[in-house]
């Protein structure tokens, strides 16, 4: 914290799920933030922040925020009454001490929290459920699971390269992301290295503000890129140009062999290109070196999402582009700090439910039942897949309680809502999954209303239970939040970092790890030290649209806005969302522009307005998430499991974009 032109600065890092974790700086003069830039003297690529920034300031004084707590009368009612800290805690205190000894167990307790913010002391909801006994929480991840995994498993470990380690690249595989929206800040780097010759390649089933910029554009089928990886581990091997024989690779000559068999035919009818494509993109990694491949999430959304990562890490390694200046697979970061995690106090007895089938899963749990659910950090309702499930569990609630800043689709069906603070207005450490950036927000203004942290809502809950019932539970209730980020700055993470403490970090962000090359040198965490080739099964599925649910559904990432969370121009957004269809595609059905219509199959139906792509594919729909005030996407979505998830996550993940509709006019 610092003056500077009569304003008080701070450092802040955005706690979003986003690629960036941009370092920022708030000017507050006043008691106001009056505006908010990126910090650039970490990197000069921060000193413009995304789009998202303007909503994200526009929370703090946004006229809809949460201000106060609430008690609803009757669930859905909207019947809303302010009441006191005291009182809102007190109720849930209570419910919490009568199910305990209606049960005799802690179970009957139940979170569900994910990514609304990724800061170390929002790790306290689990730590002050933790302190009870063994309760029922989440686990799993509906973002990137099967990726994980496939990484883990092949490489013993999730690192990326730094991203400015793309200027060494010649080839650069953007395969189904696109940074142009959703990390800008990897923008010069790219630009960069194609200034130093680098070729570009955007692989997509959606033409993005990406693949306008790229060099080259592949319009993939969903779903099919793992027949892609195989059709091009299958030309490169007949060219002779893979490096089977490299002594750091574990299980090469088996896939190789597998591949070889593999019906050509086969596979290009299931990626639907043409020959002249594949070849042009056989040449492109057999004569460009180093290759960079950045893999997006969506592309193990799929039922066989993780074994499309782990033939695209071979396609990598078996080209001798892993360890390597300008090589890589880059998908996502987990090897950055140690930190203890000691505000989260995770406990071995803890019963878990996988947070992609909460409502099933829920419903099937009778020794004994959930019938206290307290919601952090995410919109379940909003954006859970088979909602219709989850609406019939959760009669059988006995207590909602909804912290969050705005009244989303979840809070509106709650008991209890906690208002919270803003990441401007309450401090905290986070460290991001991609850009490798660690940083501190520090408080830059007094929280608006009566609204609580995280933290500070577990230390109430925590004082009043002791005093209700004595002994209930040993969060620390009487630390304070510089004392909780004292026990995660432990002397090894001080040590790994460079620095002193936590306290160094309010002087500007800094890297996590001191090498900006994945695995430098082939030396990977696996437990022989080996790369590991996957073992490629006998069928590989690939779901297709059938006669009676004829297109493909994806959902991919919104510009403005990051999953579901709430726009600060709420007002704007239109009630449906849009539906983007080949203009083709919505002849033939005497759909028009603007036109009002219904997708729908097995699991439910929405309503939607149609657009017209005429770059989409005529057997795909496209609708970006969070883009309406009552649009629930997933309400189309079944919940299938993908391939992999359980061993880095605790579940498998979910495959968000293997779903398939039918449209027709409202």
């Amino acid at each position: 914290m610092y003056n500077e032109d009569g304003y008080q600065v701070t450092h802040h890092t955005c706690p979003r799920n986003c690629y960036d974790s941009c370092p920022m700086l708030a000017y507050t003069r006043g008691g106001r933030i009056e505006k908010l830039v990126g910090d650039g003297s970490t990197d000069p690529a921060f000193f413009q922040l995304c789009s998202k920034s303007s909503w994200i300031l526009g929370t703090v004084e946004h006229p809809q925020r949460l201000l106060f707590p609430l008690r609803q009368a009757g669930r859905g009612t909207g019947r809303w009454q302010r009441i006191s800290w005291d009182t809102a805690i007190d109720i849930i205190a209570r419910k919490i001490l009568e199910l305990k000894e209606r049960y005799s167990s802690t179970l009957p307790l139940c979170l569900n929290k994910y990514s609304g913010n990724f800061g170390l002391l929002h790790y306290a909801c689990e730590g002050m459920f933790n302190s009870l006994g063994p309760t029922t929480q989440t686990t799993g991840t509906p973002c990137f699971s099967s990726g994980i995994d496939a990484q883990k498993l092949d490489f013993g470990g999730n690192v990326t390269s730094a991203i400015h380690d793309l200027v060494h690249s010649q080839l650069i595989i953007l395969w189904g992301v696109n940074p142009a929206w959703t990390s800008i800040h990897s923008l010069p780097a790219l630009y960069t290295a194609r200034d130093h010759g680098a070729k570009i390649v955007v692989i997509d089933p959606v033409y993005t503000e990406t693949a306008r910029k790229a060099d080259y554009y592949i319009q993939t089928r969903p779903g099919s890129d793992a027949a892609l990886v195989l059709l091009l581990l299958k030309n490169l091997a007949a060219r002779g140009a893979l490096k089977a024989d490299d002594p750091r690779i574990l299980g090469a000559a088996p896939l190789l062999r597998k591949i070889r068999r593999l019906d050509t035919k086969a596979l290009y009818a299931a990626i639907d290109q043409d020959e002249a494509t594949i070849e042009m993109l056989t040449d492109l990694i057999a004569t460009h070196h180093p290759m960079h491949i950045w893999c997006g999430f969506g592309m193990q959304r799929h039922i066989q999402g993780g074994l499309t990562i782990r033939l695209i890490d071979a396609l990598s390694m078996l080209t001798g582009n892993i360890g390597i200046a300008g090589g890589g697979v880059n998908f996502a970061e987990r090897a950055g700090v140690p930190f203890p995690h000691a505000t989260k106090r995770a406990r071995k007895d803890t019963r878990y439910i996988n947070i992609n089938q909460f409502a099933q899963r829920l419903s099937s749990l009778q020794e004994p039942p959930v019938r206290l659910l307290w919601v952090a950090c995410r919109n379940l309702i909003g954006q859970d897949v088979a909602p219709h499930k989850l609406r019939a569990c959760w009669q059988d609630l006995e207590l909602v309680v909804v912290a969050d800043k705005f009244l989303t689709q979840t809070a509106e069906m709650a008991d209890i809502v906690l208002p919270v603070t803003t990441e401007f207005e309450s401090l905290d450490v986070y460290t991001g999954y991609f850009q490798h950036w660690l940083g501190v927000n520090e408080p830059a203004i007094a929280p608006r209303g009566e609204t609580k942290s995280d933290l500070e809502i577990a230390r109430l809950l925590t004082r009043r239970l002791n005093e209700l019932a004595p002994g209930t539970s040993d969060f620390p209730a009487g630390q304070t939040d510089e004392e909780f980020l004292d026990a995660e700055f432990t002397p090894a993470v001080c040590e790994q970092l460079g620095i002193n403490g936590w306290r160094d970090l309010c002087a500007g962000a800094i890297k996590v790890r001191a090498s900006s090359i994945a695995w430098e040198g082939g030396h990977f965490a696996t437990d022989d030290g080996k790369f590991h080739c996957c073992d490629l099964p006998e069928n590989i599925e690939l779901l297709l649209p059938t006669p009676a649910y004829p297109f493909h559904f994806i959902t991919p990432h919104a510009q403005q806005n990051i999953n579901g969370q709430i726009h600060t121009q709420l007002h704007e957004l239109p009630e449906y969302p849009r539906v983007y269809i080949h203009p083709a595609a919505a002849q033939k059905r005497r759909l028009s522009e603007g036109q009002p219509v219904i997708l729908w199959n097995e699991y439910g139906k929405i309503t939607a307005t149609i657009h017209y792509d005429e770059y989409l594919s005529p057997d795909v729909l496209l609708s970006y998430q969070g883009s309406s005030r009552r649009g629930r996407l997933n309400a189309l979505n079944g919940g299938r499991a993908t391939d992999l998830g359980t061993l880095s996550t605790g579940a498998p993940g979910v495959a968000l974009y293997d779903v398939f509709v039918n449209i027709r006019a409202k």
